[in-house]
């Protein structure tokens, strides 16, 4: 009896670790079958085209049966009084507020379309609480691509791998939860929990042909999010289609997603020594459900479509266009829209929102024109400071022209400059628009002035403070606008006019002498964007996915023999954003940049790499502000080029803590530059070499010190270092303006 004891109690282990070992060989062989049979059973891998009616809610709320009802007793050692102790009823209050109405709901109806690997969007109705026209960004947040067939699930910004990626093996541990008659249960677990936030929860999975039938993941991070998607079997295709999503996003781990609940839904307890806090309690839930599903339907998506339109008549559908929704809890839905009707026309949140989003652009909007924040002050050598007012007219003029311009004056050299304009459009689909206008400006010298400016909004140019080398230039121009394609859009540019520079510079060559000079110009350029995306809205185009790599391309073709012109030559310049992101937060970008000029041209048309240093003394003087993409430890007008190629690298990390206060962002930085200039002789009066060697800088910026405020410092080293080390060093203020 003793030896079959002994001989259990030896085999318990080795078949109890083999029976462990066999259940996690099969939960991987079964997820491996999934993934060799998502072509299968990916609807967008499986099937040509389709098309489905997606409704899609977004609701902000509260759960009310976990408040409870009852007033607390609070003792607050700061009153002065004996009686320390007081009523704290902000539980019961809270509870009152949210048995009849949510916070917030929006909700929508779309007709998706898939054809060709690409996805478009019809909004056929849509309505948001408190709002008579949507906020139109809002209706964009969808689930329609919530797909986790895909290597990767974007939620809120957000990258995850998804458990059914082709390297899924690597993030994540597989298990069998349980079988039934249908299907297999896999139990997902990511292996780098305490490096990074991941992905855990349940597949279900029919047993016939390997096809989800159902997911159940949560993330654990500083919000915490619920996803259940369902879906269902299409009996005609014998195929698995997405039939209902559900996100429930409640407070997490963080403190700070307390602070964001708290502003998100208003409510302010009557102490602020209560015991209740409103945030734990609170969600939001974002639900979206397909019906109408038609397979292999004709359907033809052209380049040039939007990914997202809406249809005129969608924010004015009457209430029998939402019946067909099953809504369990439609009257509390319905207070909450009366509610919320009246606090925001009260309050005119709706005006304040529509200024908010100007501002984020650069613009503050009024009745008639959106004002441009930049032309209202900055400062220069040659100006001094400079004030001025400019701006445009918006849609409640109309929405078919607007008219432009500005005004600004500089107190040092005590000159007006202005400029007037006007655009009509031609075609709303396309974005076409014509113009023209007339400028009477200063510009900084061998600086590109490019079609299309940059989309960063800065209040003051720092750079400025030290330029000291400009042109004025009066100038005619004519220019159409038009867009390809939503992410591919296009300038046609003509333009004529005079040019003096505002400093000693003569042009002098076999056939030319010229301090001052005429050009007429032809431009054309372009912006790619292929992986960004847009919205058609009644208000215009609306940019709703920032991509990359953004591709700008312009060529400039000046003539001598028309209208005056000095000069002929041609000048192609081209430039590249990319971006990487991480799974975390953290990112790296690269910018290239390239000109190449044909022919004889001035100075004030070359190119001098954005620098923004200066060797003053003493050495403290030289800390100013830091630019954007130039060159940090560069000298003003030290390198001038005909032909040149720059690249920056930037490598940006997530933040990090300093303290309970300060959360920086660290990046570090590496700039090359190279180029070459023919005929430099030609330029008399100021005194630059070529980069012919090849310029190099690198630094480390640190931003969001101290309400904004950062700090950056470059070094330079390579081919023009100069001897002492403390010229080759710069440090400099850093700036950055968190809107969001």
């Amino acid at each position: 009896m003793d030896k079959y004891i002994l001989f259990f109690t030896l085999m318990f282990p080795i078949v109890f670790f083999s029976q462990k070992n066999q259940t996690n060989i099969n939960a991987k062989n079964i997820i491996k079958n999934v993934i060799q049979n998502k072509v299968n059973n990916n609807s967008s891998d499986k099937f040509k085209s389709f098309e489905y009616t997606n409704y899609n809610k977004i609701i902000f709320s509260a759960h009310d049966s976990l408040v409870s009802d009852k007033i607390a007793v609070i003792t607050d050692y700061r009153l002065k009084s004996f009686l320390k102790t007081r009523a704290d009823s902000a539980s019961y209050k809270f509870k009152q507020e949210i048995k009849n109405k949510h916070f917030f709901i929006a909700e929508k109806i779309s007709k998706i379309q898939f054809s060709n690997n690409k996805n478009k969007e019809t909004i056929l109705a849509a309505k948001m609480a408190g709002f008579k026209k949507p906020i139109y960004e809002f209706l964009s947040l969808g689930l329609t691509t919530l797909n986790f067939y895909n290597n990767k699930l974007i939620l809120f910004g957000t990258s995850y791998v998804s458990p059914l990626a082709k390297n899924a093996f690597k993030d994540y541990n597989y298990s069998i939860k349980k079988t039934t008659s249908k299907n297999f249960v896999i139990h997902f677990k990511s292996k780098k929990r305490k490096k990074s936030v991941g992905l855990e929860g349940d597949l279900f999975i029919n047993k016939n042909n390997y096809s989800l039938t159902k997911v159940n993941t949560k993330i654990n991070g500083k919000v915490a999010v619920e996803i259940t998607q369902n879906y269902k079997l299409l009996a005609n295709n014998n195929h698995w289609f997405i039939k209902n999503t559900n996100i429930l996003l409640s407070k997490g781990t963080s403190k700070s997603s307390i602070k964001a609940f708290r502003i998100l839904i208003g409510f302010r307890p009557k102490y602020s020594v209560s015991k209740f806090n409103p945030e734990e309690v609170s969600y939001v839930q974002i639900y979206s459900e397909n019906d109408a599903i038609i397979i292999n339907k004709p359907i033809k998506i052209k380049r040039n479509d939007y990914a997202i339109n809406i249809d005129e008549k969608a924010t004015d559908r009457n209430s029998k266009y939402w019946d067909y929704q099953k809504n369990t809890n439609r009257l509390k839905e319905n207070k909450t829209y009366d509610f919320l009707d009246s606090i925001v026309k009260s309050q005119n949140i709706e005006r304040k929102l529509t200024i908010l989003k100007k501002i984020m652009k650069g613009k503050f909007a009024t009745k008639v024109l959106d004002i441009d924040l930049s032309q209202l002050a900055n400062f220069n050598n040659y100006e001094g400071f400079r004030l001025g007012i400019g701006g445009s007219t918006n849609n409640w003029l109309s929405s078919k022209f607007k008219l432009s311009g500005y005004a600004a004056y500089g107190f040092k050299d005590e000159t007006l400059k202005y400029k007037y304009g006007a655009d009509f459009l031609i075609n709303k689909n396309s974005n076409a628009w014509i113009g023209a206008s007339y400028t009477n400006d200063l510009f900084e010298s061998a600086k590109p002035r490019l079609l299309f400016k940059d989309d960063n909004f800065a209040l003051i140019n720092p750079r400025n403070t030290n330029i000291s080398l400009f042109y004025k230039y009066k100038t005619t121009e004519i220019h159409v606008n038009h867009d390809i394609a939503p992410n591919l859009i296009t300038k046609s540019q003509i333009s004529t006019g005079s040019y003096e520079n505002q400093f000693n510079y003569s042009f002098i060559s076999r056939t030319k002498l010229l301090h001052n000079y005429k050009l007429t110009n032809l431009s054309f350029g372009l912006v790619w964007t292929p992986y960004s995306k847009y919205m058609q809205t009644p208000v215009g185009k609306i940019s709703i996915k920032k991509d990359y790599p953004k591709v700008n391309f312009e060529i400039t073709k000046s003539f001598d023999n028309i209208l005056d012109g000095d000069f002929s030559y041609t000048q192609v310049h081209l430039k590249l954003n990319h971006q990487i992101k991480t799974i975390k937060s953290g990112s790296t970008q690269f910018l290239f940049k390239a000109g190449y000029i044909f022919g004889e041209v001035p100075f004030s048309h070359l190119y001098n790499n954005l620098p923004n240093n200066s060797l003053t003394n003493p050495w403290r003087t030289r800390i100013n502000l830091s630019g954007t993409d130039g060159f940090e430890t560069m000298l003003f007008n030290e390198f001038i080029s005909d032909k040149y190629a720059s690249i920056q690298i930037r490598q940006n990390f997530e933040k990090f803590r300093i303290g309970k206060k300060f959360k920086p962002k660290l990046s570090f930085i590496t700039r090359y530059a190279i180029g070459t200039i023919k005929n430099p002789q030609n330029h008399r009066g100021v005194n630059f070499q070529s980069i012919e060697k090849g310029y190099i800088e690198s630094g480390l910026v640190l931003n969001q010190l101290f309400y904004g405020i950062g700090v950056s410092s470059f070094y330079r080293y390579g081919n023009y270092q100069f001897n002492k080390f403390e010229d080759n060093i710069t440090l400099k203020i850093t700036y950055v303006i968190d809107l969001l």
